[in-house]
Formats: structure tokens, C-alpha cells, sequence
């Protein structure tokens, strides 16, 4: 009795599915096709060093791993099935009637089942040693394994550049802030240098100082020379005489001009001329000192222009590529089912299965008290 109960969980768990495996295996499993890329992401004029092989001495240039992760994610997403939808009918091209039923996807499949049959078909790996990412996938035509594996390099391609795209048009927006604002800052202090020489009724302090001081060492020369004069005619002639009247009156003439221009620089004016009229040291410091924020103003937006076009040229050039390195070619055989691999597989399986249900049972058998 027991032989015979035995004999019963051999073929009922053992026998049977391992003969329904087979059939399946051999009569109506549908033939599977994959396709290969491989391909790295690139960043234009910028290497990432990596952080162990630069302590072992090794270091080299890689893709950033970031951007790598980021596309195997996106690969792995619903996104991109939408993404790809205008292209590639992913529920079209495996919900197929023709096909077997534990390979196929359902016709009434949710948008959830999608994504998760595409986990199955689709698989992304990433090489964080060599920046190399290998995409495969599989569909039951060789021609849609390829096609739907350059969709998605394709989709993967506009992703960096939106991605760099948003970080170009960043670096733009700062430029023009930063241009705006070394613009106005010029204007203002133009417009300082103005409202001050107006006021001045000058263009340069400086200029108007030079020019005080040499009236006035011209003015004091020709009293010199008209004193000169004067003592000449004193020893020639009497005091009353036209001649030494009219020297007389020259002399006191330059000396009152004299006298009337270094009040007008504030060299020897009154106490009340001083409080109404400015020091022209302080005119000259106030000056230069608009001059100076001028230049800086005028540096400082010449540098913001500079910035500028740069950001200019950054924003029209690519800084990320995808690059293939290993182009999908169309596959001629099939790798599912795969007939050595999957009989052995099914034989273990089947067997672990049959060993497993037999220590239940006779666990059950030993706790129920049957014979």
C-alpha cells in the first residue's frame, strides 16, 4: 500500500509535470528573439574620474555614473513605454493571439500589467567599472526586437538632452540676470558723473584746479615783472607822474586779481566764503571717486558680457551624448525556449517539487496517525 501511494506522488508530482514541460516545451512554447546595444553616456569637454582608480594610481576617464543610472531607471519606467508608443505598439507586438499563452501578454492587459511584462522582456545593465550600459530585449519577431530597442535608444537620447538642455538654459538665465544688473549699475553711475559735472558746472575738477593754479602762477609773474617795472620808474621819475601812477595802478590791479582767484579755489577766501563755497580737495576726492566706480562699473560689465556669450555658446552646443557603441543587429535564432537549459531546469525543478510534496504528505500522514 504505501509502494503504491508512493508510486502515485512519483508520477502525480514528478512524472506529470515534467511530461506537460516538455510538451509545452516542444509543441507550443513560441520562439523568442533578443537583440543587443550597448551603449555610454558622454559629456562634452568634462571627465569623471574614478574615485578608486584614482587611489590605486589607475584613474581614467568614465561616463558619469549618475547619468547612466538615470537612464537605466527611465528604461525600467512607464515613461518610456509611452514615450515610445508613437513608434512601437508594445501591447500590439506581444499580446499576439498566435503566440502561447504563458509567454504572450493579454490583449485586456492594465497599463500595470504592461510595465511589468516589460521588466520581463527588457533588461538594462550597467557596468560602473567601464561606464558601459548593455540593453537587451526580447520579442517574439527579430524584427520587433530591434525595433523596439532603437526606440528606446532613441527616447533615451532625448532625455539627455533635456536633461543638459535645463542645465544650459540655467547658466543662460543667470548670465542675462547678471548682464541686467552690471547694465544698469553702468547707467547709474554714468548717470552719478553727469548730475556731479553739471552740478560743477565742470567736466574735471582736476582740469579746473590745473588751470586756477596756472592763471594764477601767470598773473603772479606779470606782478612780478609790473613791480619790477614800478621800482624802474620810481628811480627815473616822481611819484606823480602818469607813468608811475599807471604802473601803480597795474600792480594793484594783478594783485587784486590775484587775490580774487585763490578766493575762488578756497586758498585764502573768508570764513563765510568757505562755508558756502566747497573745497575743491573734496571736489577732486568726490570726483575720482565717481570715476572709480565707473571703471569698476564698465569692468564688471564687460566681464558680464563675456559671461554672456559664453552662456550663449554653452546653451547652442550638446554637452551629453548617448553613443552606441554596439549597434542592434537583427537576431537569426531564437534564445527562448532555450531546450538543453529549460529540460534541465524543469527536470530539477520537478524533482525538488515531487521530493518537497512527498515530505509534506508524509509529515501530514505522521501527525494524522494514517497508516
Amino acid at each position: 500500500m504505501i509502494k503504491l501511494f508512493s508510486s502515485a506522488l512519483f508520477w502525480l508530482f514528478f512524472v506529470l509535470p515534467l511530461s506537460l514541460g516538455v510538451l509545452y516545451y516542444m509543441e507550443y512554447a513560441s520562439n523568442q528573439y533578443r537583440s543587443t546595444a550597448h551603449f555610454t553616456i558622454e559629456e562634452n569637454g568634462k571627465t569623471t574620474i574614478d574615485p578608486i582608480g584614482a587611489l590605486t594610481g589607475l584613474s581614467g576617464p568614465v561616463p558619469s555614473t549618475r547619468d547612466a543610472l538615470i537612464i537605466k531607471d527611465f528604461i525600467e519606467s512607464r515613461e518610456v513605454i509611452e514615450l515610445i508608443k508613437q513608434k512601437v505598439d508594445i501591447k500590439k507586438l506581444y499580446a499576439r493571439m498566435d503566440k502561447d499563452i504563458l509567454s504572450r501578454l493579454e490583449p485586456d492587459a492594465s497599463i500595470e500589467d504592461i510595465v511589468e511584462y516589460w521588466h520581463k522582456k527588457v533588461r538594462v545593465d550597467f557596468d560602473s567599472s567601464s561606464g558601459i550600459t548593455k540593453l537587451s530585449v526580447m520579442a517574439f519577431e527579430p524584427e520587433d526586437a530591434v525595433k523596439i530597442i532603437k526606440s528606446i535608444l532613441t527616447v533615451s537620447e532625448n532625455l539627455i538632452n533635456r536633461l543638459s538642455e535645463k542645465a544650459r538654459l540655467d547658466t543662460l538665465h543667470f548670465a542675462e540676470k547678471e548682464l541686467k544688473k552690471a547694465e544698469d549699475k553702468l547707467k547709474e553711475t554714468r548717470r552719478k558723473v553727469m548730475q556731479f559735472r553739471e552740478r560743477e558746472k565742470s567736466l574735471s575738477p582736476e582740469k579746473n584746479v590745473e588751470i586756477k593754479i596756472s592763471l594764477i602762477a601767470s598773473l603772479e609773474a606779470d606782478l612780478a615783472k609790473a613791480e619790477a617795472d614800478l621800482r624802474g620808474l620810481r628811480a627815473q621819475l616822481q611819484e606823480n607822474t602818469p607813468k608811475v601812477r599807471n604802473a601803480l595802478n597795474r600792480v594793484s590791479s594783478l594783485k587784486q586779481q590775484i587775490r580774487k582767484e585763490k578766493a575762488r579755489g578756497s586758498m585764502n577766501a573768508s570764513n563765510a566764503q568757505r562755508k558756502n563755497t566747497k573745497s575743491l580737495s573734496k571736489l577732486i576726492a568726490r570726483h575720482e571717486e565717481l570715476l572709480t566706480e565707473q571703471s569698476f562699473a564698465e569692468k564688471s560689465y564687460e566681464s558680464a558680457l563675456v559671461l554672456m556669450e559664453q552662456a550663449r555658446i554653452d546653451a547652442a552646443k550638446q554637452h551629453r551624448y548617448l553613443t552606441v557603441i554596439v549597434q542592434p543587429q537583427l537576431p537569426e535564432e531564437a534564445v527562448k525556449p532555450d531546450q538543453p537549459h529549460d529540460y534541465i531546469v524543469l527536470f530539477l525543478s520537478c524533482l525538488l517539487f515531487w521530493g518537497i510534496s512527498t515530505l509534506v504528505i508524509a509529515s501530514i500522514r505522521d501527525h494524522a496517525g494514517w497508516v
